[in-house]
């Protein structure tokens, strides 16, 4: 009895350190999961409910970046803690330890970074770097770090299926039923990575977008491929978070348009985690969210070109941004709430907006007024001249304005009530 309480009091201590370094400033939603049976559940806590929960039972997984929402799809990221590498060890010829002093002579703090956790799941390891938590739109630098370390450890045993911000892992504490043993923590760095820190260090460079690319410095050997991908997931992300508002905007009702926007959901949630099962779950979920959704064989099947245009790499659904607003049928008010599904005119008045808000902004360096701040000054100045019973001649010299200007702002004035 008491050996089984000591065990008990061993896992939650581990679990409880895991918890507190992955979430212990955590203010969004976080998922944890089980499998029993093989059948998978999860629910989604704040970081203070789950201190009161035990993870020593079989099989317990949580989230190490945390959503909006309790759903647990890209689009409703909050917080990136983490870079994660999960490794199938058992997969390569090399146990355990062999890996670990291969990693810890030549890999770690030159190719890579120095993991702050170094996790035992039971059959393989997981590798943690903990970063500065970052909003969701760093999501496409995110993967790009996920996708450079994956590259660096692909030979020993790296899961390409786990490099997803969403991914749940095994909890220390708690108990792998596969090879019946606790996870465990092997070993813990305190030192707090940022993400752009990484990119500095270790990752090829991913060059700003310049006005005159002409005139960049050309870097020999750059890689075009990891910038190509960065900005192909930099729109795949957008993509995404347009049709969820989208759907937001319409308060789910979406009868008319319910294939087309799962369609589009699932291709490009294919392109940008390259994880067929994930794009199919998630675009699952989604369609579950309308006020009427499709039955479930229906959706899948309606959505089962996009994992064929994703194998085939096909370009037929590279659509521009005016074919989406014509299949989506997109109001011109909707299209202000858009991050990349834009017509020409929005991308005008946008473009008039930020370069107003430019002016208004140098004005305010230079202590000048903008045009309808001196035009409100100088109608208090009219209103208080009025109210104090001067005439329109009187007010026209006080003021060094013609009188007939004087009686236009008069006229404006009474109309809307600025003046009895």
């Amino acid at each position: 009895m008491g050996q089984a309480l000591r065990k008990v009091d061993e896992s939650n201590e581990e679990s409880l350190m895991y918890i507190n370094a992955i979430h212990g400033n955590s203010k969004g939603w976080i998922t944890k999961a089980e499998i029993n049976g093989g059948a998978f559940k999860q629910w989604h806590y704040k970081f203070n409910q789950l201190l009161d929960i035990d993870f020593s039972k079989e099989n317990t997984y949580l989230s190490l970046n945390t959503f909006y929402k309790t759903y647990r799809r890209i689009e409703n990221l909050k917080e990136l803690n983490c870079i994660h590498m999960d490794l199938d060890t058992y997969k390569t010829k090399f146990s355990k330890t062999q890996i670990l002093m291969n990693l810890d002579h030549n890999y770690f703090g030159k190719t890579i970074p120095i993991p702050n956790l170094i996790i035992d799941s039971g059959r393989g390891l997981y590798l943690i770097w903990l970063i500065e938590p970052v909003p969701y739109k760093a999501l496409p630098l995110w993967k790009a770090v996920e996708e450079y370390i994956y590259s660096q450890l692909k030979e020993f045993g790296a899961d390409r299926m786990a490099l997803d911000p969403t991914r749940v892992l095994r909890v220390p504490g708690s108990i792998n039923s596969k090879s019946n043993t606790m996870v465990k923590t092997l070993e813990t760095n305190e030192y707090i990575h940022k993400l752009r820190e990484i990119q500095t260090e270790y990752l090829p460079d991913i060059p700003k977008h310049e006005k005159n690319k002409s005139l960049a410095p050309k870097k020999k050997g750059r890689p075009k491929k990891v910038v190509y991908m960065f900005n192909e997931r930099s729109l795949y992300l957008a993509r995404i978070t347009d049709l969820v508002k989208l759907c937001e905007l319409r308060n789910y009702d979406l009868e008319g348009e319910r294939e087309m926007i799962l369609f589009l959901y699932r291709y490009y949630l294919n392109y940008f985690f390259e994880d067929e099962q994930k794009a199919l779950g998630d675009t699952l979920e989604l369609n579950g969210t309308f006020v009427k959704p499709l039955p479930t064989k229906e959706a899948t099947k309606a959505t089962e070109s996009a994992k064929k245009v994703y194998k085939e790499k096909s370009k037929d659904y590279k659509y521009k941004n005016e074919t989406l607003i014509e299949l989506l049928q997109i109001a011109e008010d909707e299209e202000k709430y858009m991050v990349t599904i834009i017509s020409k005119k929005e991308v005008k008045r946008r473009n008039n907006e930020y370069n107003k808000n430019k002016y208004k902004e140098k004005l305010k360096k230079e202590g000048k007024m903008t045009k309808q701040e001196e035009l409100k000054v100088l109608r208090q100045k009219i209103k208080v001249l009025r109210e104090k019973g001067l005439k329109n001649k009187e007010v026209s010299e006080a003021l060094d304005i013609p009188l007939k200007t004087l009686k236009r702002h008069i006229t404006y004035m009474k109309k809307n009530g600025l003046l009895a």
